[in-house]
């Protein structure tokens, strides 16, 4: 059993380190620049073991848009979850998108610019998974802030959307080197503002 597992370690260790190369080659390149052969250099793996994980180009590509996606929304719900207090959690998801976009400026950009890929046909049913959980752990966490009346009743999408939608917009300029304020003096100005929205007055 400990080989096994370890066995399992090993492979998906592997499977980490080739995604990443080609996340970076991606973004160099681009993806329809970016050959096999690139992400077997890159990833110093052979080519039986990168097409041992990845069928494809196009898979590889949607497993990186997964994996992306899986680290960012485990990030923010982990980050949610250690908080009781309503403001201080609402303050936790936007500290931790705007910090996660600035520590992994790659992936942010990956996940802006390739939702609608065609490689990503194939990741319907995963992205489905990832976002019913997500859903289900934040939506879940703001109903007990409703039931204890310090968070106003809405919808979840109207939340998320007030919530998440301004850092989107500031990650957007700050990628393209755009934004004028840090992410610091975001992250404290767009808490305030959600906190105004959403709060009970008292």
């Amino acid at each position: 059993m400990k080989r096994q597992n370890s066995t399992h370690a090993l492979s998906h260790t592997r499977k980490l380190a080739i995604i990443e190369a080609a996340l970076s080659l991606f973004s160099k390149k681009g993806f329809t620049e970016t050959s096999m052969s690139d992400i077997c250099q890159a990833a110093d793996a052979s080519t039986g073991s990168v097409y041992h994980h990845f069928k494809s180009k196009e898979q590889l590509a949607a497993a990186v848009y997964i994996e992306g996606i899986g680290e960012y929304q485990r990030g923010i719900m982990d980050a949610l979850v250690r908080e009781e207090d309503a403001r201080a959690g609402i303050r936790a998801i936007i500290s931790f998108h705007l910090t996660w976009v600035k520590e992994h400026p790659l992936w942010a950009r990956f996940l802006f610019h390739q939702r609608h890929a065609s490689f990503m046909d194939s990741t319907d049913d995963a992205l489905n998974t990832l976002n019913k959980t997500f859903a289900e752990t934040m939506g879940g966490w703001f109903k007990k802030q409703v039931h204890r009346g310090t968070i106003r009743p809405r919808n979840w999408d109207l939340v998320i959307v007030i919530i998440l939608g301004p850092c989107q917009e500031f990650s957007r300029l700050y990628l393209s080197g755009k934004s004028v304020s840090s992410v610091d003096e975001a992250i404290e100005f767009l808490t305030e503002t959600a906190w105004l929205s959403l709060a009970v007055s008292t």
